[in-house]
Parts: structure tokens; C-alpha cells; sequence
């Protein structure tokens, strides 16, 4: 059990149901979720609700997952009252939808909700804040944990499977108790009322309405993309007129154009020479502060959540400079995430748990054999179950694209290479059926990448 009082840990169905019940007479809850990489895939395994009076209850999904359905929590996720408080909901939105069928309903969005009151202040392309950040701009009392970005070194750098511990510590109850804690009832109601009296309620349920989606409806994703991909243009056209031909990236300060820039793809050939110019520049800024952060953490390197495909992208990029930065960056940073790896996961850690950065670290270790003594045991689990999961991808894929069906000649080459001896039998089986299905498709031996 918590030892704090105001803190309950939900595992049983029993005492799920009148707890249910009373949440769904209050106006509005905070709601939260952990999880290992939480996300469609990574597992949900805690959920988190707080009350006004600062009531927070733990419901322990890892524990016992009929909670959502016997315990009836779901029906509260999913009906119009009580309004649930969330700061930044895509991730959790796309682990209930995909893992459990839950599609959350009536959201109060907090970051959503700053980036269009930041809009509306004449903003174009507003920062999506951290949650300690949302907190000290609309609450003075509202503090989310002091030891945060500690405890989140420890999920990154040792235990990336944490949240599937128990019995529960009292730093993880902590830690999953303060976010709730911390959006009601004084950052949600500082927000709806600017929102409200700035008469900006209906352009924010759109948009709240897409961030629930992102992960679930290709539409809404493609929604966001194209909205931010046409204020980037419409910066980008200002920059132009705004300066001379001889302003550099770094003496840019105004924030909107900087991550205009910034988030610009970069292609030359329709570019004018001013902005691909700028892009250059910004893609060297980038890739200096990524050398300055491994230069002073070393090993203790911290990732920031991103993919750091960029990096792939850059190495192809015809700037000479850029390759060399980017090949020898990425080297380094496969180099600390395959050593974190050995510390954070074990030999039965399932593939789907993994960020994006740890699977391109891995992609790269391409082992001889399929047991490989040169290559680490943790790695080489991990990798043969990569390497299956993109077999069955492909799978579908040809299932469901037919004769429109492509794949580059790299990934062509490698799997004919999965059908020898040099991989697990359960990889090599697939890999020549889907050779098989090829065939059948395109006619034998006819199928070209």
C-alpha cells in the first residue's frame, strides 16, 4: 500500500467499481498513464487519476488488467462526464485505443490548450511545453516533482522496464501521483478560462479531437501535417522578404522562425538559395549541439525522446561537412545506446518495448551466426526478434498491397540472406515464405525490387 494517505493502489476488481463510481460524479479529473516506451505498443501498465480534493488513485493495469473492463474503468474513460485533464494525451490515447479498445472521451488537453492561447498572442509555431513548464505558467502552487529528470535517467539509462515492477516503490508511486496532483483544479481552470474568454473553445476541441486521434486516425495525423507544414511555408516566404541575403541562421532570434527553419525538409532543388542556405546552417547548429552534449555527458548521455533518424537523413545529404558530422555522431550515440541496452533490458525483453533509437542502434550489429558469441546475448535476442517483426510486416504488407507491392533491393537482398542457415529457424522459415508469396504473385523468380 502507499504510505501516503491521499494516495490508493487499485489492484483488485471488487474495489475498482465503487471507486469508479464515484469518480463519475466529479466535474473533472486529472488522468495520467506509465508505461514501458508507452505508446500503441508499449505497454500501458499504470494509470493514474486525481481528484480535486487531491485524492489520487493508482490503478494497477499490470497487475490486473480487468480493471478497465469488470472494474469498469473504461466506461468512465470513454462516457462525456467527468472531463478528463490530460497533459499532452496522444500517447496514452493510442495505448488504450490499440491495447485495450478504449477511445478517451471529453478531453481537456493542457498542452494543447497552451499552444493555442500562445496562438493567439501571435504565435505561429509555439513550443509543445513539458508539464513543469505548463505548470509555472498558469499556477503558482502547482509544482510537479523536484526528482523527475532524475528518476527519468533511470528509466533511460537503467531499468527500461521499470513500470512492469512490483510491488510498486514509494519513489515510482511518487512519481506517478504528481502529475495528476499537479493539473487540477488550478492549471485547468486558468486555461479553460482564457480559452473561454478569448472565445478560442471551438477552434481547441478540433484540435484536441486530432491529438486524441494522432495515433489512431491516419486523418488526423496527416491534419496536423499539413497544418504545421503550411504555417512553415508561409514563415519561411516572411523570411525571405524580411532579410537581406547575408543574415545567418545564428543571428535569427525570433523563436517561430528559428523552428520554421528548423522543421523545414530540406530540399535544395526547390528551395531558394537564402533558405537552403539557412537550413544548412541550422542543420550544423543542430548537429554542434549534439556533439557539445555527448562531448560533456559522455556515456551519462541522456536522450531527449527523439528517433535521431535525422542523422540517417543527414548522412545522404549532399554538404560533405554534414555527412562526415552526421556518420560520426551517429556512430557514437549507437555506440552508448547499445551499452545502455546491456543495463536496461534482458534476454526475454520483448522487441516492442524498445524506443526507435534503440531498434536503428541495433539494426546496425548484423550478426554472422545465429549465435553469435562476438555479439552481446541481451543484443542478440533483441535483434532476431527485430528482424522477425519487420519479416511479418512485409508479410502483411504483400498480403495486403498485392501486385503494388515493393521493397527496397537492400532489404530484398537481406531477406533472400534470411532464408540461410545464419539466422533462426523461425526467421528463415518466414523469410522463404515470404520469398514463396513473392513468387506466387509476380510469377516465379520474377519479382524485382
Amino acid at each position: 500500500m502507499a504510505s501516503n494517505p491521499k494516495v490508493e493502489i487499485i489492484t483488485e476488481t471488487d474495489k475498482c467499481l465503487p471507486i469508479v463510481e464515484h469518480l463519475a460524479k466529479c466535474d473533472f479529473i486529472a488522468l495520467d498513464a506509465e508505461g514501458i516506451n508507452l505508446g500503441k505498443d508499449g505497454p500501458l501498465t499504470l494509470l493514474q487519476i486525481g481528484t480535486m480534493d487531491d485524492k489520487v488513485y493508482l490503478f494497477d493495469i499490470e497487475t490486473n488488467t480487468d480493471l478497465f473492463r469488470k472494474g469498469k474503468l473504461k466506461d468512465i474513460l470513454q462516457s462525456d462526464k467527468p472531463i478528463k485533464v490530460i497533459h499532452s494525451c496522444a500517447g496514452d490515447s493510442a495505448a488504450l485505443y490499440h491495447q485495450f479498445g478504449i477511445k478517451l472521451k471529453n478531453v481537456f488537453d493542457t498542452q494543447v490548450a497552451n499552444c493555442i492561447i500562445e496562438e493567439n498572442k501571435g504565435r505561429r509555431l509555439p513550443t509543445a511545453l513539458k508539464l513543469s513548464d505548463v505548470c509555472q505558467m498558469y499556477s503558482d502552487k502547482a509544482k510537479p516533482l523536484d526528482q523527475k529528470d532524475i528518476f527519468k535517467v533511470k528509466l533511460k539509462k537503467e531499468d527500461g522496464e521499470l513500470w512492469a515492477r512490483r510491488p510498486l516503490t514509494a519513489e515510482m508511486i511518487e512519481y506517478a501521483s504528481n502529475d495528476v496532483t499537479a493539473l487540477i483544479p488550478t492549471v485547468y481552470l486558468n486555461q479553460k478560462r482564457i480559452l473561454e474568454e478569448n472565445k478560442l473553445l471551438t477552434n481547441y476541441k478540433e484540435r484536441v479531437q486530432d491529438e486524441i486521434n494522432y495515433h489512431i486516425d491516419e486523418a488526423a495525423s496527416q491534419r496536423r501535417r499539413t497544418r504545421v507544414d503550411g504555417i512553415v511555408e508561409s514563415v519561411l516566404k516572411d523570411i525571405e522578404k524580411k532579410y537581406e541575403k547575408d543574415k545567418r541562421f545564428q543571428d535569427i532570434t525570433d523563436e517561430d522562425e528559428i523552428k520554421a527553419i528548423q522543421n523545414a525538409r530540406y530540399v535544395p532543388e526547390v528551395m531558394s538559395p537564402f533558405i537552403s542556405q539557412l537550413k544548412r546552417e541550422s542543420i550544423k547548429t543542430r548537429l554542434k549541439e549534439l556533439s557539445d552534449q555527448l562531448s560533456t555527458e559522455g556515456k551519462g548521455f541522456l536522450p531527449k525522446g527523439q528517433s535521431y533518424g535525422y542523422l540517417w537523413a543527414y548522412q545522404h545529404l549532399p554538404d560533405k561537412d554534414i555527412q562526415e558530422e552526421a556518420k560520426r555522431l551517429k556512430k557514437a550515440l549507437e555506440t552508448i545506446f547499445l551499452a545502455d541496452m546491456v543495463h536496461k533490458y534482458r534476454r526475454t525483453t520483448q522487441i516492442y518495448v524498445l524506443t526507435q533509437y534503440e531498434k536503428d542502434a541495433l539494426r546496425n550489429i548484423r550478426p554472422r551466426s545465429k549465435n553469435d558469441k562476438n555479439i552481446d546475448p541481451v543484443h542478440l535476442s533483441l535483434y532476431w526478434q527485430m528482424l522477425e517483426a519487420d519479416i511479418d510486416f512485409e508479410i502483411k504488407r504483400l498480403d495486403i498491397s498485392g501486385r503494388s507491392y515493393k521493397i527496397p533491393e537492400g532489404k530484398y537482398k537481406r531477406l533472400k540472406y534470411n532464408c540461410s542457415n545464419n539466422v533462426p529457424d523461425r526467421i528463415q522459415t518466414k523469410a522463404k515464405r515470404h520469398i514463396v508469396n513473392l513468387d506466387k504473385t509476380f510469377g516465379k523468380g520474377k519479382y524485382s525490387a
